[in-house]
């Protein structure tokens, strides 16, 4: 009974944060209420409540099931010391961009965040949640682009603060825009010549320090 209790529970959050892709992908995060999520799932308010405090709660929760796998992944390609880092650069993005172009759920949530979402008033907030995933990920892409400079892919005075920024920006724009136009271009075949395109201009002229606002030596930021 205990472990039936416990799988119910676990099926009704799942089937809430379903129905919050849902309802924020056709209403937008700001005008959908707990209660049209709860209608949408099948469940009382109440059981919403039983799950996530508030809608910030429940928003920050239904990103971080769809965005954690490719936060894992690049975490993992950070870690990679023996990699070839422009290698591995090419490789994490290229497969980022893909399981966004083909997994149906990553789509839905990466729509709501960058197209979708507005800031919420406070307290009931996801957007420090999914502030916080951006910090880790500008992190990462710094200790690889620290790990191209330590191998000489990249000269020794790049500013990696500023140029891990400039591939967030540059990957988020493409996915923002095709999110917007997907009859645009096809995002899972073209990713391969569009993170060629932006390694290329990386390696090619990248930021430099003392040319914009960034550390002062190519080390990763303590951003804590």
């Amino acid at each position: 009974m205990v472990r039936r209790t416990k799988d119910e529970a676990l099926a009704t959050r799942e089937a809430l944060l379903d129905a919050a892709e849902r309802v924020f992908c056709a209403s937008g995060v700001t005008s959908a209420t707990l209660g049209d999520v709860a209608s949408a799932a099948g469940v009382t308010r109440g059981a919403v409540y039983w799950h996530f405090r508030d809608k910030g709660e429940l928003f920050g929760a239904m990103c971080s099931r769809a965005t954690l796998p490719l936060q894992s992944r690049l975490e993992q390609a950070a870690d990679g010391d023996g990699d070839d880092a422009i290698a591995t650069l090419h490789a994490v993005s290229v497969q980022a961009m893909r399981e966004i172009a083909l997994n149906p759920r990553t789509r839905a949530v990466l729509d709501i965040l960058l197209c979708k979402s507005e800031r919420l008033p406070q307290p009931a907030d996801g957007a420090p949640q999914i502030d916080e995933m951006d910090r880790q990920c500008a992190n990462a892409l710094e200790r690889i682009i620290v790990r191209a400079i330590v191998q000489g892919h990249l000269s020794a005075d790049t500013d990696s603060h500023l140029a891990a920024h400039l591939l967030q920006t540059f990957f988020h724009g493409v996915i923002q825009h095709w999110l917007m136009h997907p009859e645009a271009f096809d995002l899972n075949t073209a990713a391969p010549a569009m993170v060629d395109t932006m390694i290329a201009g990386l390696v090619a002229a990248p930021p430099r320090r003392g040319t914009g606002e960034g550390p002062g030596s190519p080390c990763v930021r303590d951003e804590t």
